[in-house]
């Protein structure tokens, strides 16, 4: 089907929806599919998706459809908006050069008179060849080059998708003891130091609709954003006094703020301070290093401007904030003291390196599990993946404040997870379902802290 002007927000084209059962047939699924979901997750290596349609010849059955079948998808927003770039290949939802793996049939239900409802469950062939896998060899070198390696190896993932790939500054020698491909990759995030952006630690191997990512979280914060989406703004008008599409895309259906404040469960993993304590087994010596999130913040790229999002305040009995108890959270490892016993001088290899990755990775990875979250519903595109960075325009709803913005949950987002739902039927629509989540704000908090004295008897009572 050809591209067509954008009718309304949330309007798509399904451009090819075919089953290959075992048996060798190609079932056509367009006229009656129902309903498809498409998960993508920057902690979640692959793609997956269910598909729901109504079948009224019994297919499970006659074809048989039996969780082997490859699906073919291809979908697309048939308007692109004038902010992304002008690129077809970003705009489309395309499994049809590289199909889809079913893996499981569920629940049947009836839909009237000699109809079911089928639903599968699909996901990339590479997450099906991960569980078949295992890799058993030595590499070393760039380690974003090794995950190339990994994942275009006919013999592990044989994966023809794209690699969007971010530089890395170190050089790493590495045994792969039998694992699986993406266990070996996830090793390779965990390791690695970006050349971009202040040797940062905080890898991510992920994949969209658009391809697999290897990239760090201060890499994609430090996008500009895709789209700006504006609270309650339904009907936007264009310069003729029409409802416009294209505007219409950028409003937001609905949000809720997800509860992520949790001082103790913060501290206790992590997030604001911890010490790692590394044993030198050539030199028999000990040695701490202790992180402090504050401290470090400004190493990190962040999603929306310079202030953390802890306050600077000090308790009134310890004269210590957040971030100076790094008794908190103890990491202990051990180290060779960089005796390799190279034949060379120029060794051009890493250590483990933990004490320049392990804590502020780590900690890292809290800022956005636990920074300010809100889910979202908007209107869908095939444009937006996981990985973005949007706006967020939400109005403040305190009486006691003049902005007209909400300082806290407006600013730019990093979208974690997207649901794209593409319903068919009576009001054919995609819906995005989007998380995201900001890490840092645009002012401090107050830091002057609560003032309070211990008055009481600290009396021990026998009984």
């Amino acid at each position: 089907m050809a591209k067509s002007d954008l009718q309304f927000a949330g309007e798509f084209l399904l451009e090819e929806c075919k089953l290959l059962t075992t048996k060798g047939l190609e079932l056509d699924l367009s006229a009656i599919v129902e309903n498809i979901n498409i998960y993508e997750d920057i902690f979640s290596m692959t793609v997956s998706g269910d598909i729901l349609f109504k079948d009224t010849n019994n297919l499970v059955l006659n074809a048989p459809i039996i969780g082997e079948e490859k699906l073919l998808l291809k979908i697309q927003t048939p308007q692109q908006s004038p902010k992304m770039h002008n690129d077809e290949a970003t705009s489309v939802i395309d499994y049809v050069t590289t199909p889809l793996q079913v893996y499981k049939i569920n629940t049947v239900a009836g839909a009237g008179d000699q109809a079911l409802m089928v639903s599968l469950n699909f996901t990339t062939q590479e997450s099906f060849r991960n569980q078949i896998s295992k890799v058993s060899q030595s590499y070393k070198g760039d380690p974003a080059a090794i995950v190339d390696k990994i994942l275009r190896d006919q013999n592990y993932l044989d994966s023809t998708r794209k690699l969007f790939v971010e530089p890395t500054a170190n050089h790493v020698k590495m045994v792969v003891p039998n694992k699986k491909p993406f266990m070996a990759i996830q090793h390779l995030c965990e390791i690695s130091n970006s050349k971009e952006h202040k040797e940062a630690p905080s890898y991510l191997f992920f994949e969209t609709t658009k391809g697999f990512h290897f990239r760090t979280i201060d890499g994609l914060c430090s996008k500009d954003a895709r789209m700006v989406y504006k609270e309650n703004v339904p009907n936007q008008l264009s310069t003729q006094g029409t409802i416009d599409p294209v505007k219409n895309l950028e409003t937001i259906n609905e949000f809720t703020v997800l509860s992520t404040k949790d001082t103790i469960y913060n501290m206790s993993e992590g997030f604001y301070s911890s010490k790692l304590r590394v044993h030198d087994l050539y030199n028999k010596t000990l040695k701490d290093y202790d992180f402090n999130y504050l401290k470090n913040f400004e190493k990190d790229t962040h999603t929306d401007g310079a202030s953390p999002i802890i306050s600077k305040a000090t308790d009134a009995r310890t004269q210590k904030g957040l971030s100076e108890y790094p008794d908190t959270k103890l990491y202990v490892s051990t180290t060779s003291a960089t005796k390799h016993f190279y034949e060379s001088q120029d060794y051009p290899y890493q250590s483990d390196n933990l004490d320049k990755t392990l804590q502020r990775r780590k900690s890292r990875m809290r800022q956005l599990q636990r920074g300010i979250k809100l889910q979202l519903q908007v209107p869908g595109q095939t444009y937006s993946q996981a990985g973005d960075i949007v706006e967020l325009q939400i109005g403040a709803t305190s009486a006691n404040t003049g902005d007209k913005l909400d300082k806290q949950l407006s600013g730019k987002h990093l979208v974690t997870t997207i649901r794209h739902e593409f319903n068919f039927g009576a009001d054919p629509r995609h819906q995005m379902y989007m998380e995201t989540v900001k890490d840092s704000l645009e002012e401090d908090f107050p830091d002057a802290g609560p003032q309070y004295s211990n008055t009481g008897s600290a009396e021990t009572i026998p009984v």
